[in-house]
């Protein structure tokens, strides 16, 4: 219910269980399969898989998954990395005997192998209570009979068209008649609605085999990229164990490096001898020091944090409490 005394979101109260996302149609999935007796591992790959059709501007089925699952009835958070990792043959050796000193952000070296289905299908394999089949329903029927563009999306969209011209696949299908669709308008996705249906059928392999893969790793060599149909046929996520922090008496989880997580754990550190609490939630004095705490871990994170496979990551050390008092 709407308080209209207060700016911005108003609270929300429930009994059985709560959906958050950062779109209506993905919660509305999501609080659709938990009503039909789902578990939250059901809802949150159900809501992910509508914003992948819905939110084309920031979520994909090309994309990682970095996921902090509470079963019920147990103590123990859940922590697994389904990010993706770049090509086998992407070595410093060959970006060095190929003249190649930086990857632009649109360069095919920018890619890595999608690990967001393998997550899902994963996690719905271990911990969920439906099939991978059923809970990609609501973003198939989005993708092919269509979904009304969102104020955001469509901002997103029109401030990316040039980026999307450039690619002819990618104007062909988000561009229709060469304009970004435009607010409340109907988008149609049928090639992305057929590839969920292969994995609603067949699963993981519908995407990292076949005719799928086969499509992404020609489209990506062609450019110049070095992906293989083994890199897709291997990409597997792993459980990791979970990184934390106590912020004001609350024990706060997130993924370790590679994820990016540890940089609002270093923020809270930062930020908990403050006294936040004697300014507005919105007081200029309040906003001064979380900026500057962001650009404090930030900084870190920019210098040390990396891929743990390949460089020491000193969690221990960027987490501990003489480290975060040395940063104030």
């Amino acid at each position: 219910m709407r308080n209209f005394e207060l700016p911005g979101r108003s609270p929300v109260h429930a009994t059985s269980g709560m959906v958050a996302t950062s779109h209506p149609l993905a919660t509305l999935a999501a609080i659709n399969v938990l009503q039909s007796g789902g578990n939250a591992m059901d809802a949150a790959v159900a809501a992910v898989a509508v914003q992948s059709v819905v939110e084309p501007q920031a979520t994909g089925i090309g994309g990682d998954c970095f996921v902090l699952y509470a079963p019920k009835g147990k103590g123990d958070i859940v922590a697994f990395n389904g990010s993706g990792r770049a090509p086998k043959a992407a070595t410093p050796e060959w970006f060095a005997n190929n003249g190649v000193e930086a990857i632009g952000e649109h360069s095919p070296h920018a890619v890595t192998v999608p690990g967001a289905v393998d997550a899902w299908c994963r996690l719905i394999r271990d911990h969920g209570t439906k099939s991978i089949g059923e809970l990609l329903q609501p973003a198939i029927r989005y993708a092919r009979d269509g979904y009304p563009v969102h104020s955001r999306v469509a901002c997103d969209w029109k401030k990316n068209m040039p980026t999307l011209a450039a690619d002819p696949g990618s104007g062909r299908i988000y561009l229709p008649g060469g304009k970004p669709p435009t607010i409340g308008s109907l988008h149609r996705l049928p090639e992305l609605a057929k590839t969920l249906e292969a994995i609603a059928s067949n699963g993981r392999d519908a995407f990292y085999q076949g005719a799928v893969a086969e499509d992404i790793v020609k489209r990506l060599r062609n450019l110049g990229g070095l992906h293989t149909l083994d890199d897709f046929a291997e990409t597997a996520g792993e459980y990791v164990e979970p990184i934390n922090t106590s912020y004001r008496g609350f024990d706060v989880y997130e993924c370790p490096p590679n994820g990016q997580g540890i940089v609002a754990l270093m923020m809270l550190n930062i930020l908990a001898e403050a006294g936040l609490d004697r300014f507005e939630p919105l007081a200029p004095e309040r906003l001064h020091l979380m900026i500057e705490a962001a650009r404090l871990a930030y900084a870190e994170r920019d210098a040390v944090v990396g891929d743990p496979r390949h460089a020491e990551v000193p969690v221990k050390r960027l987490l501990s409490a003489d480290f975060a008092a040395g940063l104030r």
